[in-house]
């Protein structure tokens, strides 16, 4: 198999900062990355790009401390991005990457006095990162394809990353040589150094898949994949290495799923972890801000920075006063950052660490290939110190888990067509002209809101106009379960459901049961997701119903109804092919999560998971 070419930590980058290269430098080769994914590869991962400008002024003022000894964090001067429905102050000048209905309703700030909200001031304020643009997403979060975000969908850069990482070959001997070289000479226009008669073959590889001629290909070796959604753009700039940490939202699955597709990492705190002050609401109860980045160890650095330290938790009104579902689950060390030496190193580093797996996620439709995947990253687990322990059908039942996923729509649909309703043309929305919006019926042309009042003829306008088909369709879903006669039969089931299933995940963790129950666990193992990347066409999307598309979540679905803290992990090397299947590639993510608080223990439990 084919693999990408090494990815740069954000361990190693912080250590060429403070040695061979300045934040200016390594800030300058990453936009020079996102124009060469953006123009040549297109791969459409951002709605933004800052200007060099900009991004050599933030970068500047990194140096500088750099220099001084008194950097911020591991951070300070990495490049970052931030998915569109976060604000980020004066760059958040096109909001309506989330949805065209929020389109002229913001105007270009010029300076730091603009909305900006809590996550987006901790990394970039608080602890020194460098901004350099703001990545795509499914239209308000609602989506698992990458599709809902405009008139060309965002791709996996996987396959590019592949014959780039043919093209240039092994590097790792030297990575740090290696990296040097590219940041220290990179071009917008050929970032990964690669020769010229290969890059130009390169390029017109990508011009002849995503060109609108889509009828006379074999649509079998397309290499156009979907990266998975909502926080598709997030996932892409990672995985092609623009970005070293990209912020985003993950409600359903919307961080682990394109993580898994794109063989990154994608981390989802305890809901309420991180304030969601400044995100553009989608579904409250579930909405959680996390990231994803290039390896297990980034994003352990990431959640040290951003949960910050025991000091500056202490003034309410700074940090979670202005989100109410906020919540302190965690104790903070003051201790200093350091290089952890890799896990990799530690003979049994799970020493004493029980890793439940449980019956209720071996579902029938699992794939023979994520099963074996699933198999050997517990046996991996095991030959490093940890205990594996089988958790019943009787603790956790599969009913629940089977359910869970109908239960999460009703429940999301349901908020949205709550949350969503503030978007009216009168208080939030573009201003429509109904008068333009008239049908043909029987030969006489007459007004679609002739049979409605002014003020209903606006909203509708605007609404109809203004959200996609997939925000429509669930926020009338949304609105149905929430009528009186489906709220009982509907919304009270799917409440029940979510009550249920997230009761027993807690109940098999050691924390929560009684100290002689032999039985309870640390951390849960289970596959991140029981589909591959499918092939979407660069003007009819993927070709999958939307009811469809819903089971891509069905295995990220069960935490974000408990709350719990859950990362994908992609699993490196060798899989056994034991079927045919269709994917970018014949890596699987693989998730684990455990209590509500445990992130450390996650975190730990996935470095080493990442070496299987």
């Amino acid at each position: 198999m084919n693999l990408p070419p090494p990815r740069l930590t954000i361990a190693r980058a912080s250590r060429l900062l403070r040695s061979s290269i300045t934040s200016q430098q390594l800030c300058a080769h990453s936009l020079n990355l996102a124009i060469f994914g953006e123009d040549s590869l297109r791969l459409n991962a951002y709605t933004k790009l800052l200007s060099a400008k900009d991004v050599a002024e933030q970068a500047s003022v990194s140096d500088q401390r750099i220099k001084s000894g008194q950097a911020k964090s591991l951070l300070d001067g990495i490049p970052v991005t931030i998915k569109a429905n976060i604000a980020v102050g004066r760059w958040w000048e096109l909001p309506t990457a989330c949805s065209a209905i929020l389109q002229g309703n913001t105007e270009v700030n010029t300076t730091d006095d603009v909305y900006e909200s809590d996550v987006s001031r901790i990394l970039l304020k608080e602890c020194g990162a460098v901004l350099i643009g703001i990545t795509n997403m499914d239209e308000f979060g609602m989506g698992s394809l990458g599709t809902y975000n405009g008139s060309v969908p965002t791709y996996n850069p996987l396959p590019w990353m592949q014959r780039i990482g043919t093209l240039i070959g092994p590097n790792t001997n030297d990575l740090d040589r290696h990296f040097l070289d590219q940041i220290i000479d990179s071009t917008s226009c050929n970032p990964h150094r690669l020769k010229i008669d290969e890059l130009q073959q390169l390029l017109d590889e990508v011009k002849y898949w995503t060109s609108s001629d889509m009828e006379v290909k074999d649509k079998s070796k397309s290499p156009l994949y979907s990266p998975g959604g909502s926080s598709s753009g997030a996932a892409v700039a990672t995985a092609h290495g623009s970005s070293l940490l990209s912020i985003g939202t993950d409600t359903g699955g919307s961080l682990r799923l394109p993580a898994a597709w794109t063989s990154t990492v994608g981390f989802k705190p305890t809901y309420g972890s991180i304030s969601r002050y400044g995100v553009v609401s989608y579904a409250s109860s579930l909405d959680t801000v996390g990231f994803v980045t290039g390896s297990s160890e980034c994003a352990e650095i990431a959640w040290a920075c951003l949960r910050g330290t025991k000091e500056s938790k202490q003034d309410w009104n700074s940090y979670i006063s202005r989100d109410s579902t906020a919540r302190l689950y965690h104790s903070y060390d003051t201790s200093p950052e350091t290089d952890a030496e890799p896990t990799g190193t530690n003979e049994n580093p799970l020493d004493g660490i029980r890793i439940g797996i449980p019956a209720a996620f071996s579902l029938h439709e699992s794939p023979r290939l994520i099963s074996s995947a699933w198999s050997r990253g517990a046996s991996f687990l095991q030959s490093k110190g940890a205990t594996l322990v089988s958790i019943p059908e009787s603790k956790v039942s599969s009913q629940w888990v089977k359910l869970s996923c109908a239960a999460y729509y009703v429940l999301a649909c349901a908020e949205a067509s709550s949350n969503l309703s503030r978007y009216d043309g009168v208080r939030y929305g573009k201003n429509h002209d109904v008068k333009q919006d008239t049908i043909s019926s029987n030969g006489d042309t007459e007004s679609v809101f002739a049979d409605m009042t002014t003020l209903e003829q606006h909203i509708s306008a605007t609404r109809a106009t203004g959200f996609g088909d997939e925000v429509q369709r669930r926020v009338l879903a949304g609105t149905s379960v929430l009528s009186s006669d489906r709220f009982h039969t509907h919304y009270e089931a799917a409440a029940t459901v979510r009550a249920k299933l997230s009761q027993s995940l807690e109940k098999t963790f050691r924390c929560s049961v009684a100290e002689e129950d032999s039985d309870g666990v640390d951390v849960i193992l289970v596959p991140t997701a029981l589909s591959f990347p499918v092939v979407i066409d660069s003007l009819k999307g993927s070709g999958l119903d939307s009811t469809t598309a819903f089971a891509n979540d069905v295995m990220t679905i069960p935490m974000s109804l408990g709350g719990f803290p859950s990362v994908s992990v992609p699993i490196h090397g060798s899989i056994p092919n034991t079927e045919q299947h269709s994917g970018a590639n014949d890596q699987v993510g693989l998730q684990l999560f455990g209590p509500r608080g445990s992130e450390e223990l996650v975190l730990k439990a996935a470095r080493t998971l990442e070496f299987a």
